[in-house]
């Protein structure tokens, strides 16, 4: 069987997996949807995510920080050049997470490349798919002078299309529908989340216990044109246009998914499109997994203040949001290192069921009281 009828068939093909796996440790340039981090593009990246922090949007505003201007939010390197799942043509990816460990703050106007490699390549077999794969890449992102500003590891299972039919793990799961009452309680949640923004109050390290909540953020309900606004700012994965379309497809086969028109589209229209949402085994519409990343960092931005700087933030997808799902995004603090004033915090995303869809963990250095 070739490669292109494995695809077709939405499995996996030997070859292809030998051929991915002589990748591992290979860098290479990643292809970037941002290569300058301007003022705009960061205020796009935060707003598509609901974070109308000034750090990011104000720069009269971003120059009264101790940053002397504005930086990016420490998730705005997906947008750099974000490792999607690579090899394996026709099979699903998955993606599950990310590690961004920040070396240094990206400020407006640096110019970032980026280049990953595959850093492993595990089987797994697990109850949502059959064969599976779980590939971890090592991606670099470099300012004009070879200065490394982040180091992002990021994972992705890959599934047979064939097999995920068959899992309908979340079958169970019916969309949410809201009162008034529903949503003025939302209302108020968000108003409580603007008036606990830290904004220019510094949080000093001497002021935080552990055991401190953090009450985090919300969002939702989740609607397509929230997926929109998100993906508008942060690059589209697939989507191209016309015969920039068609040329893309014939460069990756087996990237195509057929629409029931019988037209080539793109895979990611499991986020608009809900035939394709269930063809995967999804009972409806789901967001992007880097939006929600992107809450994470909004949470923990919003509870730092604008004198933390968040050195390590690590998220783990343990199941879609839907379309409708309200997410409260929040955590704790679970250790307190005195000798580099760091703040380790616990965060999880629930939805409106009681249900964990992300767990993370953030390293967040806070100011210090004798160092005002």
């Amino acid at each position: 069987m070739t490669e292109t009828a494995a695809a077709r068939k939405g499995g996996i093909d030997e070859e292809a997996l030998a051929r991915l796996r002589s990748q591992l440790g290979v860098e290479t340039p990643l292809r970037q949807y941002n290569k300058y981090a301007d003022e705009d593009v960061i205020a796009h990246y935060a707003m598509g995510s609901g974070d109308d922090n000034p750090r990011w949007l104000d720069s009269d505003y971003a120059k009264t920080t101790k940053w002397g201007g504005i930086i990016a939010p420490s998730t705005f390197v997906l947008t750099c050049g974000f490792p999607r799942s690579r090899g394996l043509a026709g099979v699903h990816g998955l993606f599950t997470g990310v590690d961004i460990h920040c070396h240094h703050p990206i400020h407006a106007g640096t110019r970032v490349t980026a280049s990953t490699a595959l850093y492993a390549l595990e089987e797994k077999i697990g109850d949502f798919a059959g064969r599976q794969f779980r590939q971890t890449y090592e991606t670099k992102y470099r300012d004009a002078d070879g200065r490394v500003l982040s180091t992002c590891y990021s994972h992705a299972f890959r599934t047979e299309r064939r097999e995920t039919k068959k899992g309908r793990k979340y079958a169970d799961i019916e969309p949410q529908t809201y009162t008034d009452a529903d949503l003025a309680g939302i209302e108020q949640a968000y108003a409580r989340e603007l008036r606990d923004r830290r904004g220019s109050n510094p949080r000093y390290f001497e002021s935080v216990r552990e055991g401190e909540i953090l009450e985090g953020v919300i969002k939702g309900p989740l609607t397509v044109t929230d997926c929109i606004c998100f993906v508008s700012g942060f690059g589209w994965v697939f989507a191209r246009p016309h015969r920039l379309w068609n040329d893309y497809r014939k460069q990756h086969p087996g990237v195509g998914v057929k629409n029931k028109l019988g037209i080539w589209d793109v895979p990611e229209r499991v986020h608009w499109e809900e035939d394709l949402a269930r063809a995967i085994g999804m009972p409806m519409i789901y967001d992007y997994g880097p939006q929600r990343i992107a809450w994470f960092d909004h949470a923990v931005s919003d509870w730092m203040g604008d004198s933390g700087w968040i050195r390590r933030i690590e998220v783990k997808l343990l199941a879609p949001n839907f379309i409708g799902d309200t997410t409260r995004v929040h955590g704790s603090i679970s250790s307190l290192n005195a000798e580099d004033a760091c703040v380790v915090l616990e965060l999880k995303a629930e939805d409106q069921r009681g249900r964990l869809t992300a767990v993370g963990r953030s390293e967040v250095v806070l100011p210090r009281r004798s160092h005002k």
